[in-house]
C-alpha cells in the first residue's frame, strides 16, 4: 500500500520570459527524470561537471535535485532550472548545460556518495573524476518512474538500497528504503564551508549559514560532521531500515509520512497515453527502377512538443518497431505491415541521454545512451517505461561534446557492440584529454556485466555494424589522424585492432600497425558515415545474402559496397544505391519482408533535406540491380561486374570510361589533401604531416587501354596504363544495357594489394 505523503512531482515545465519567444528546448516537456551531463554553477567545485546525472523535477514549485550515478549521491537540490548548452541543444559546439543553482538548498559535492570499507569519501576511483566506483563499495542500478516520482535503486556494500528525493511543505526531503546491511554505512548528507552544530542525539543539524538538516529513521540513525562535511551513520542489520531526511534554510524542516518506494518501483499510471497517428505515402516505380521508397511521417507536431530527431531503432514485432530520438525519447510505431495509412506512434520513455543507438533482444529493448547500455522495462504491462535499468554502465566518458556513443548491435552469441567517438575540440581540431574509453569499439557480454574494448584509434566513427563472422565495420569522418572519410573492415582474429587516431590508440594496442579501411571515400561520396548493414539470408533489395550496406549520414545515400579479398588483406569500393531520401542515412535495418528501414537527422554537418526522417525501401520484384555487383582488381585494370548484360559496342569503348586515382597523407592535421600517385611529391607530403594542405589537390588522370566485355555479357574487364595501389581509384562509366537502360554511376575503390 502507498502512503498518502505529500509529492509534487511534475514533468519539467519550462519557465520561459515573455520577453523572447521560447526555443524549441525550451518547450520540450522532458519528463520527471533527466539524464544528461550537468556543469555547476554555484555550490560545487568551479566548473565542476556531473558526467552521468538525473535531474529530476521536484514539482510544481520549479525545485530540482541532481544525482550522480557514479558517486551515487545526492549532488544539490535547488530552485530553478538549466541555462541551455549542447550540441543536442541549442547546436553549439562545446559548452554544457548548466544546472541553474545560485541559491541551492543544500550540496554534497565534496566525494563519493557513501564512505568505502575504510570509511573514506575520498575519490579512489582509477581515473579521479570519471567512471564508478568499484562494484564492492556501489553500484547504480537504474531508476523507476511512477507518475511523476523517481527513485532511485543502488546497491552500497552488499545492501540494495533506494531512494527518493521529494519537495516537501518546508523544503526538500529525501527518503530511502535500505535492505540488509552486512556492515554499517556513511552517506553523505550535505556540504558546507562553515561548521555544523548536531544535537546529543544525532538527529539534527544546523549549519552556520542556516541549513537545518533532521533525520528520522525506523533504527538508531546519527548525523556527524567533519569541517563542512555531514554524515548519517546507518547501523548494519538484517532487518530493512526506513529513513527520511529533511532539509530546510532557516527552520527546522516537517518530515511527513514516509511513502513505500518498493511499491514506487512496480509501475504506475500511464505518463504518454495519447497515441499519435501519420499517414503514410507508397512510392511509386517507374520504368526500370530497381527501388522504391516509402515515407513513415513522423509526428512533429505532439503533445509533449517532442523533437523528433530520429535515430537508432529496431523491429519489436513484424508490424511495430522501437525508435530512439536524440534528445532522449523512446517511441514504438505501429501499423506499417499493411498499407501504412494509419501508422500509430506511441512515446514509452523520456529523459534518456542523447541515445544513438537501440536494439531489441527477445522482445526486450536496450537503449544506448552516452552514459551506457540501459533496459527498457515495463513493470505494469501498461506499454510504458517504469524502470530504466542499468544493464551495462561501464564506459567512462569525459564532458566532451564530441564523444558520441553510436549505435547498439549484437553478434550470434548475443553481445553487444557500440562506438565511441573521441573527445574532439570546438571546430574539430585536436582532442580534450583522452580516457581509457575514448574512440573505441566496446564488446558488453550478453548478461551485460563484462565490458571489453575491442578496438581503438577510431575519432569519429558514425555507426558500425557486426557481420555474420563476426567482422567489424564502422565508419569514421575526417578529422586530426584521419585523411577523409572511410569504412573500417576488421576480423575478429585481428581484436583488437587500431584504428589510425594516434591519441585514442590506448593500451591494448600499443604496437599495434594501423589496420588499413576497405574503402576511403572522396567527401562528395561521404562526409559524414553513419551505420553498415548486412544483407540477411535469403537476399533483399535484390542483392546477395552477405552483401553490405554503407550508410552516409552526410551525402543522406546509400551505397552497395564491393569488396576483395586478396590474401588476408580486404580492400574494395563503393557504388550508390539511386535512392533518394527523404532525410539523413544513419540507421538502417532490414525487416524480416526483406524491405529495408531507413532513418536519420540533421544534427551536424548533412545534406539532409528535412530535419528528420524514416522511410521504407522496396525493391521492384524482377528487375535486377542498374548498379556495379562486384570489382576486383587485377595487375593490369580492374574487373566490374554488372546484374545484367550490356551493351557491347558502348562496353568495349574506351571513351565510356574516365578514370583517375589519388593518395592522401595521414597525420595529426585535420584530414589531406590530394597526392598524386604517378609523380609523388615527397616534400609537399612530409609538409602534409605538419600543417593542412586540404586545398592541395592532384589527381592523376589514368588511361583506358582497353576494355573487354565477358562471354556472359555482364562484366568488362578495363586495362589501365600503369595500374598500381592507390588510396582512392575513381572509375566513372557511362553504359548501357542491352535493353538501352541507361548505366551511368561512379565506383570509387582504394587498391591496397593487385595480387
Amino acid at each position: 500500500m502507498i502512503m498518502k505523503a505529500p509529492f509534487y512531482f511534475g514533468i519539467f515545465s519550462f519557465c520561459v520570459s515573455l520577453s523572447h519567444s521560447a526555443q524549441w528546448f525550451e518547450k520540450m516537456k522532458l519528463g520527471p527524470a533527466w539524464s544528461n551531463t550537468f556543469a555547476q554553477a554555484a555550490g560545487g567545485q568551479p566548473n565542476a561537471a556531473v558526467l552521468k546525472g538525473i535531474l529530476v523535477d521536484l514539482g510544481d514549485r520549479k525545485m530540482h535535485a541532481l544525482y550522480d550515478t557514479e558517486t551515487l549521491r545526492w549532488v544539490t537540490a535547488y530552485e530553478g532550472f538549466v541555462k541551455w548548452a549542447g550540441t543536442p541543444w541549442t547546436g553549439a559546439h562545446g559548452g554544457l548545460v548548466t544546472i541553474n543553482n545560485q541559491k541551492p538548498l543544500f550540496v554534497a559535492s565534496s566525494a563519493m556518495g557513501w564512505a568505502d570499507a575504510d570509511g573514506s569519501f575520498d575519490d579512489k576511483r582509477p581515473i579521479a573524476g570519471h567512471g564508478n566506483l568499484d562494484k564492492s563499495h556501489g553500484q547504480f542500478l537504474g531508476h523507476s518512474i511512477h507518475g511523476s516520482v523517481v527513485v532511485i535503486s543502488s546497491k552500497v556494500h552488499g545492501a540494495s538500497v533506494l531512494q527518493c528525493m521529494k519537495q516537501s511543505e518546508s523544503g526538500v526531503e529525501q527518503q530511502l528504503s535500505l535492505g540488509a546491511r552486512p556492515k554499517a554505512l556513511q552517506m553523505l548528507v550535505a556540504d558546507e564551508t562553515g561548521s555544523w552544530e548536531i544535537t546529543a542525539d544525532g538527529t539534527k543539524a544546523k549549519s552556520s549559514k542556516g541549513l537545518e538538516v533532521h533525520t528520522k529513521s525506523s533504527s538508531t540513525v546519527r548525523f556527524s560532521a567533519t569541517g563542512g562535511r555531514l554524515v548519517c551513520s546507518i547501523p548494519a542489520g538484517k532487518e530493512s531500515l526506513s529513513l527520511q531526511i529533511g532539509y530546510r534554510n532557516g527552520d527546522a524542516p516537517v518530515i511527513g509520512a514516509p511513502a513505500d518506494l518498493e511499491a514506487l518501483t512496480k509501475g504506475g499510471p500511464a505518463r504518454f497515453a495519447e497515441v499519435l497517428q501519420t499517414t503514410g505515402a507508397l512510392g511509386k516505380s517507374e520504368g526500370m527502377s530497381t527501388f522504391v521508397v516509402d515515407q513513415l511521417p513522423i509526428p512533429k507536431t505532439n503533445p509533449w512538443d517532442a523533437n523528433m530527431r530520429v535515430c537508432g531503432f529496431d523491429f519489436v514485432s513484424n508490424d511495430s518497431l522501437a525508435i530512439t530520438t536524440w534528445n532522449g525519447d523512446v517511441w514504438v510505431v505501429s501499423g506499417f505491415s499493411s498499407d501504412i495509412t494509419k501508422l500509430q506512434w506511441r512515446r514509452i520513455a523520456s529523459g534518456m541521454f542523447e541515445p544513438l543507438g537501440l536494439k531489441v533482444v527477445d522482445g526486450k529493448i536496450f537503449v544506448l545512451g552516452r552514459d551506457g547500455i540501459t533496459q527498457l522495462v515495463d513493470r505494469n504491462g501498461d506499454g510504458e517505461t517504469d524502470f530504466f535499468q542499468a544493464f551495462n554502465r561501464d564506459i567512462i566518458i569525459t564532458k566532451n561534446f564530441h564523444e558520441f556513443a553510436f549505435d547498439l548491435q549484437t553478434d550470434q552469441q548475443g553481445n553487444f557492440y557500440f562506438c565511441k567517438g573521441s573527445p574532439v575540440r570546438g571546430g574539430g581540431r585536436g582532442f580534450d584529454t583522452i580516457t581509457p574509453h575514448h574512440g573505441i569499439v566496446a564488446k558488453v557480454s550478453a548478461d551485460g556485466a563484462r565490458f571489453e574494448v575491442v578496438a581503438t584509434g577510431l575519432r569519429a566513427p558514425g555507426g558500425m555494424s557486426i557481420g555474420p563472422q563476426g567482422q567489424i565495420t564502422t565508419g569514421e569522418n575526417e578529422g586530426s589522424w584521419q585523411p577523409c572519410c572511410k569504412l573500417n573492415y576488421v576480423m575478429p582474429k585481428d581484436f583488437p585492432v587500431f584504428l589510425g587516431t594516434e591519441p585514442s590508440r590506448h593500451a591494448v594496442c600499443e604496437g599495434k600497425p594501423f589496420a588499413e579501411p576497405l574503402c576511403y571515400f572522396p567527401m562528395d561520396v561521404d562526409n559524414s558515415g553513419g551505420s553498415q548493414i548486412w544483407v540477411p539470408e535469403g537476399g533483399a533489395l535484390g542483392l546477395k545474402a552477405g552483401e553490405l550496406i554503407h550508410l552516409s549520414y552526410g551525402q543522406s545515400s546509400l551505397y552497395r559496397v564491393l569488396p576483395e579479398k586478396k590474401g588476408d588483406v580486404t580492400q574494395g569500393g563503393v557504388v550508390r544505391l539511386p535512392i533518394t531520401l527523404s532525410s539523413s542515412a544513419m540507421r538502417a535495418r532490414f525487416h524480416p519482408d526483406g524491405s529495408l528501414f531507413v532513418a536519420g537527422f540533421r544534427g551536424w554537418q548533412t545534406n539532409a533535406a528535412n530535419e528528420f526522417g524514416l522511410q521504407r525501401v522496396r525493391h521492384t520484384k524482377g528487375n535486377p540491380s542498374l548498379i556495379p555487383s562486384s570489382m576486383s582488381t587485377t595487375e593490369t585494370g580492374v574487373v566490374i561486374g554488372f546484374d545484367l548484360p550490356i551493351d557491347e559496342e558502348i562496353a568495349t569503348d574506351v571513351s565510356s570510361y574516365s578514370v583517375e586515382r589519388w593518395n592522401y597523407v595521414r597525420g595529426p592535421q585535420y584530414g589531406s589533401g590530394h597526392f598524386s600517385v604517378d609523380q609523388p611529391d615527397a616534400e609537399k607530403e612530409k609538409q602534409a604531416t605538419q600543417t593542412e594542405m586540404q586545398s592541395h589537390r592532384v589527381h592523376d588522370k589514368v588511361e583506358v587501354l582497353s576494355a573487354k566485355l565477358s562471354e556472359d555479357g555482364k562484366s568488362v574487364s578495363l586495362q589501365l596504363k600503369g595500374m598500381k595501389p592507390s588510396m582512392t581509384l575513381k572509375i566513372s562509366y557511362d553504359l548501357e544495357t542491352e535493353e538501352g537502360e541507361v548505366l551511368i554511376g561512379t565506383v570509387n575503390s582504394t587498391v591496397k594489394k593487385l595480387r
